[in-house]
C-alpha cells in the first residue's frame, strides 16, 4: 500500500534548504518510525546552512552511504508510528530517539564507545534526521518518555545528554568552582548540570550582556569574558576554576578557558570551530592541567539521565528564551539568522 508523501526540511547545498515532500521511510529489523512531534534547531544545523558542506557528505558516507540531500534535525522527540521486524516497543510510545550511529564492529563499538566510532554518523547530519514529519531511527537506542513529560521539556534531552557527558569528563565537581565559557542553550544547560552534581559556584561566560543576564536569572554569575579571569580568581581565593567547560567553539573563548583553569584542573572543549586556537604548552605542562575533548552522547547513560534530569526538574528548561515555529518557517526563523536574544528555535512539524 503507497503511503502520503510527508513535508520535510532537506538540505541541498548551502544556504540552499527546501521544505519538500519526500516518502515517508519505512523502518527495517530494529527500527521504528516515529512521528516527529518537535525538534529543535541546533547551531550545527545554522552553520550547515550557512557555511556547509561541514559535516554533511557531499560524497557517499562510509557508515550511512547517504548523501545530500538529506533532512536536517537531530533534537528529536516523537511518537513511535511503526515498528519494525523485532521491535518491542508499541505504537503510540513517547521516545527521544538517541541519534548517534556507530558501526557495531570496531574496537569502540565493541566497547560500547559507538559515539567514537571512525565511521560513525548522526541523525540529521549524515542521515535523514526530524526536521521531517517521520524519522528511522534504531529502536534500542530510543529511550521512552515518563508519563506526563511534555514534549516541549523532552525536546531539550539531546543537548542535555551532551551537556551530561561534557561533566562527565570534568570529574567530580561537587563543592568546586565551574566556569563555562559560552551561555548559550548547551552551556546554561551545562551550568545546570554542574549545580545538579554539587558545584558550589557556577560562572558564565559571554561576551552577549542580554546571555549574561539571562545566566544570573538563572542563578549563575553571568561575567564578561574581559573581566572572567579576574572574578574567578576572586572566587578561588587566586588559584582559578577547578573545571573549565569551553562551549562556545571560537579560538578565544578556547584560549580564555584554558586560562581560567586552575593548576592540576580540566577544561573540556565541547565548542566547534574550524579555527585553531593557541595551546599556551607551558601553562599546561607546568600546571598539569587536563584538556579532554567531548562531542556528543551515549544512549543508555547520557541520554537517559538528560531525560530524568529534565522530568524531575533538576534541570530546568522553562526559564529559557525559546521560539516555536512551523516547519515551513524554521530556515527563516532558526536556520538563516537566530535571533541573538533567544537561546533555542523549536520547529512544531505539525504546525505548518
Amino acid at each position: 500500500m503507497s503511503r502520503p508523501p510527508m513535508r520535510a526540511l532537506r538540505w541541498f547545498g548551502r544556504g540552499d534548504v527546501r521544505l519538500v515532500d519526500t516518502e515517508v521511510p519505512v523502518p527495517g529489523p530494529g527500527e521504528v518510525l516515529i512521528a516527529v512531534t518537535l525538534c529543535g534547531v541546533c547551531g550545527s544545523d545554522s552553520e550547515e546552512y550557512r557555511f556547509g558542506p561541514v559535516v554533511v557528505p557531499v560524497e557517499p558516507h562510509p557508515l550511512t552511504g547517504r548523501t545530500a540531500p538529506l533532512t536536517l534535525g537531530h533534537e528529536v522527540v516523537g511518537v513511535v508510528a511503526e515498528a519494525g521486524p523485532g521491535v518491542a516497543l508499541d505504537p503510540g510510545t513517547p521516545v527521544v530517539p538517541d541519534v548517534v550511529l556507530g558501526c557495531g564492529r570496531c574496537w569502540w563499538c565493541a566497547r560500547g564507545d559507538y559515539p567514537l566510532c571512525e565511521r560513525g554518523a548522526a541523525l540529521g547530519l549524515q542521515a535523514d534526521g526530524g526536521l521531517a514529519e517521520y524519522l528511522v531511527a534504531p529502536a534500542a537506542r530510543c529511550v521512552p518518555l515518563p508519563d506526563g513529560m511534555p514534549a516541549a521539556v523532552a525536546v531539550f534531552a539531546e543537548p542535555a545528554a551532551v551537556a551530561v557527558r561534557a561533566l562527565d569528563k570534568a570529574g567530580d565537581v561537587s563543592g568546586a568552582v565551574v566556569a563555562v565559557v559560552g551561555a548559550g542553550a548547551v552551556g546554561l544547560l551545562v551550568a545546570q548540570v554542574a549545580r545538579c552534581r554539587g558545584a558550589a559556584t557556577v560562572v558564565a561566560v559571554d561576551p552577549d550582556p542580554g546571555r549574561r543576564a539571562l545566566a544570573r536569572s538563572c542563578g549563575l554569575a553571568g561575567v564578561a569574558p574581559g573581566s572572567a579571569l579576574d572574578a574567578v580568581r576572586e572566587l578561588t581565593d587566586g588559584r582559578g576554576a577547578d573545571a573549565v567547560v569551553e562551549c562556545a567553539g571560537p579560538a578565544a573563548a578556547v584560549e580564555s578557558a584554558l586560562s581560567l583553569c586552575r593548576r592540576g584542573g580540566t577544561t573540556v572543549l565541547l565548542g566547534v570551530s574550524p579555527e585553531p586556537a593557541a595551546l599556551p604548552t607551558l601553562d599546561v605542562v607546568l600546571g598539569e592541567k587536563r584538556i579532554v575533548g567531548s562531542a556528543s552522547h551515549r544512549w543508555d547513560t547520557d541520554l537517559r539521565a538528560a531525560v530524568a534530569l529534565l522530568h524531575g526538574r533538576h534541570v530546568r528548561v522553562d526559564q529559557l528564551p525559546v521560539q516555536t515555529v512551523p516547519l515551513s518557517q524554521a530556515v527563516a526563523r532558526g536556520l538563516a539568522d537566530p535571533p541573538r536574544d533567544i537561546v533555542k528555535t523549536i520547529v512544531d512539524v505539525a504546525a505548518f
